[in-house]
């Protein structure tokens, strides 16, 4: 399940359209406090004015005073310099691959990949990415059982569905795109796509092999947020906060438009009246009108960007519970432990800080979450998440985002450093009878059998985790 984030609710945005060039912006929203940071290239106006021109989003306007330019390669750029590093070497190559993957670059890595085979015909990594790849696009044939499965689940008959090589998307939205886009559904189902393929590339890049799904995953968006809060909370109460869920029975996903909310309502209205005070200005020739306008229209990009990085980070955290379930990875007959779930999708979530910026993203909101209870010792220590006792606690003190931060942070830590072992104790979950119940005792024992050391694991971790920055971060001290 994934609940709306305080990040949104402050329009934090650093939102990074796909650049012309390597320029970043930082923009300070009015007084607020709140920035938003902007890829692309730029150029300076007499006036003390400035354009960002993006791929995405066109070009947007700010006063020069409002900004701070940073020159940063664009990540095209840097996919480039490390091919060009690479060499002749296949294996290095493939490290490429690896990075383009991780940030999202699904073209470059399998450019890459062709590139080491070229190489190396018979490497055996490059290979079996290759047969991934062919598996991946055999034709899971007709889509009428998922279809009707889905109509007699969801009981709306207004709703159409879009059907892509690995997915069924039930929706409601307009078939039409507005200001230029493409339709969300279209918008939506290519995601998902990407998550799809990112997610198993990810796992079998690595050395770990997943069942390929047999059969197209079922989807939901509605297009109103009303919508799908009176069906989701017909389903369970719980759901009223989230912005997104995936219910292992019936096997699917389900989203709205984000946007199209009370909180998202209440700021276009904001919005609304401060371009109506702009137009108000500028008819009356007032001093400093330019100011307003410019502000009024960035209010409005500002507002779109938002609404795509929540999407995006939304449809990247829900679609992983439905992979994990669907590829093996995740024992589908036992309730998995929340921590090992939700961390495993936020790992996987793309920030809504950062449009899709690949695997593994450090993300500011998870990593601000989990340094607020890093020196609480009791409450963040391996036994107490592994224990699945997180939630509980964080739940009770109404920080639930806390416990969120601290299964993000553990499972980042051993995806990155100790997999085979983390893919163990997957394992070891799976062999669990299906009517036991998994008490903190019995889910340390487990996590012990293959991480028989938690004190050094638990200084190893704490040493990783101060050393970890946001893409940001890192381009800033750079």
């Amino acid at each position: 399940m994934r609940r709306l984030s305080i990040s949104t609710c402050l329009l934090i945005a650093a939102l990074c359209a796909t650049p012309v060039r390597g320029d970043l912006v930082e923009y300070m929203i009015g007084k607020s406090g709140a920035k938003m940071h902007i890829q692309g290239s730029t150029k300076v106006h007499p006036g003390k004015t400035m354009t960002v021109s993006t791929k995405r989003f066109g070009q947007l306007h700010f006063g020069l005073d409002d900004v701070k330019i940073h020159k940063v390669a664009t990540l095209e750029q840097q996919f480039g310099k490390q091919l060009s590093k690479a060499k002749s070497d296949p294996n290095a190559v493939l490290g490429a691959a690896g990075w383009a993957l991780r940030h999202g670059m699904l073209d470059q890595f399998y450019e890459a990949v062709d590139k080491a085979l070229e190489l190396d015909s018979k490497h055996a990594e490059a290979r079996r990415i290759k047969a991934l790849k062919a598996e991946m696009e055999k034709d899971l044939g007709d889509s009428s059982k998922q279809q009707e499965e889905l109509k007699k689940f969801v009981n709306r008959p207004n709703m159409k569905f879009e059907i892509s090589k690995h997915f069924v998307l039930m929706y409601d939205t307009p078939d039409k795109g507005e200001k230029g886009r493409r339709p969300h559904h279209k918008e939506r189902i290519d995601l998902l796509e990407k998550v799809y393929d990112s997610f198993l590339l990810t796992f079998f890049s690595r050395g770990v092999a997943l069942e390929v799904p047999k059969e197209k995953l079922k989807v939901v968006l509605f297009n109103q947020h009303q919508d799908y809060l009176d069906f989701s909370v017909r389903l369970d109460p719980f759901l009223i906060n989230a912005a997104g869920f995936y219910m292992q029975e019936p096997n699917t996903s389900f989203f709205y438009v984000q946007g199209t909310n009370k909180m998202y309502d209440a700021i276009e209205e904001v919005q609304k009246q401060v371009s109506k005070l702009a137009d108000e200005l500028k008819k009356k020739k007032v001093g400093g009108a330019k100011d307003i306008i410019r502000f009024a229209k960035t209010l409005d990009v500002v507002l779109d960007i938002a609404k795509e990085g929540q999407d995006i980070e939304v449809v990247s955290h829900e679609c992983t519970h439905q992979l994990a379930a669907n590829t093996g990875l995740f024992p589908r007959h036992l309730h998995v432990p929340r921590w090992v779930h939700e961390g495993l999708a936020a790992y996987f979530e793309s920030p809504s800080d950062g449009a899709w910026s690949g695997i593994g993203a450090v993300n500011q909101l998870r990593i601000g979450f989990y340094r607020a209870l890093a020196n609480d010792t009791q409450h963040s220590s391996i036994d107490f998440i592994v224990g699945d006792q997180i939630f509980d606690y964080a739940g009770s003190i109404g920080a639930i985002l806390h416990g969120y931060g601290q299964a993000w942070a553990l499972t980042h830590f051993l995806v990155e450093k100790h997999l085979d072992q983390f893919i163990r104790y997957y394992k070891e979950l799976g062999e669990m009878p299906p009517d036991v119940r998994l008490n903190p005792q019995l889910l340390n024992t487990l996590f012990e059998r293959v991480f028989p050391d938690k004190v050094a694991l638990e200084t190893e971790w704490r040493g990783y985790m101060r050393g970890l920055k946001t893409d940001l971060e890192l381009i800033l001290d750079d």
